[in-house]
This record gives structure tokens, sequence and C-alpha cells, in this order.
């Protein structure tokens, strides 16, 4: 292994650490000014609802890695907020207690994502226990941060996925008699 490989493989590992404690402690406590931020942004976007042509009762929220983890916390922890969906892109997969009207979930991840590939897919069972939907694509291939730019891996098609399940749970067609 070269030195580069090495270094990237040390960091990764850091990271995945980090990341490992981080879900083990009390997103509300240690998340809470993004929390707060979260609710404000929900509040701002449904006082604006009509100006700005958005249906109060279907925004969601979609978090990428670390903003997974805030994704999270907000669906969970994050009172007045209530996204009507929400969405986790290479974020972690720990199991955890879901309400009983936890939004429905898109979980998108990469099984070599040396971050969270292979922490298991406690949050999956979580959704699932709670009888509540979750959309869960795993690729083989994609590493952490595949939504970036494009890859010659499947996970690159990752939006498309995203998009045909909005479309399917309501989300992309107008409010019947509205």
């Amino acid at each position: 292994m070269g030195d580069f490989a090495r270094s990237m493989a040390q960091m990764f590992s850091a990271g995945a650490q980090a990341a490992r404690r981080a879900s083990q402690q009390d997103p509300a406590v240690t998340l809470a000014p993004q929390i707060a931020d979260a609710r404000a942004a929900f509040a701002l976007v449904r006082s604006r609802a009509k100006e700005w042509r958005v249906d109060p009762e279907r925004i969601g929220m979609v978090g990428f890695s670390a903003g997974a983890m805030l994704t999270m916390a907000t669906a969970l922890h994050g009172q007045d907020a209530k996204p009507a969906f929400i969405g986790n892109v290479y974020g972690p997969l720990a199991p955890m207690k879901a309400p009983p009207d936890a939004p429905p979930l898109f979980i998108a991840l990469a099984a070599d994502d040396p971050l969270f590939g292979n922490a298991g897919y406690g949050l999956v069972d979580s959704w699932r226990a709670a009888r509540r939907p979750v959309e869960f694509h795993l690729y083989e291939q994609g590493g952490h941060g595949f939504g970036m730019y494009r890859k010659s891996t499947t996970s690159t098609g990752w939006f498309d996925g995203f998009a045909r399940w909005l479309d399917m749970r309501g989300y992309l067609k107008p409010k019947k008699g509205a």
C-alpha cells in the first residue's frame, strides 16, 4: 500500500470512529443549535408557502453524510419541523427508536463507504419495526460522497431513484383538488 493510500485509510478510519461515537450521543443535545436552524428553515418555508407556491404539508428534508445525521435528528427531535419525508444519503444507519408518526424515509448508501458501509442496517430495521415507510438503496460501489459528481458506478443513479420514490409517494404530483 502506498503512502497516499495509507494516509487515506487512516483518515477514513478516524472519521468512522468519530461517526460511531457521534451516533452514540444524544442528538437532541449535541445537535440542538443545528436542529433549531432546521426548525427555523421549516417555519420560514411554511410561512412563505403561498408566495413560493409550495405545499406546506409536503416539505421534506434530505441530508448527506453529517447532514443526514441532522436530518434524522430533526425528524426525531425537531418538534414543529415535522418533515413530510426525509432522505438519508450516505449517512449512518444506527438503529434508533422511530416514532409512530415517523416520516417516510429514503436511504442511499454505498457498501464500500469507509464511514458507514459496514455499520449494519439498524435504521432500516427501526423504520420497519415501527411500520413506517422506508426505501433503502445499497449500492455495491460509490464510496462516501458519491452524490458529489458522476462516477462509473450505479450509485450515480441515486437521484433518479430518489425522484421516482418521491413520485411514487405522490410528492411530485399536484394535490387533488388544488
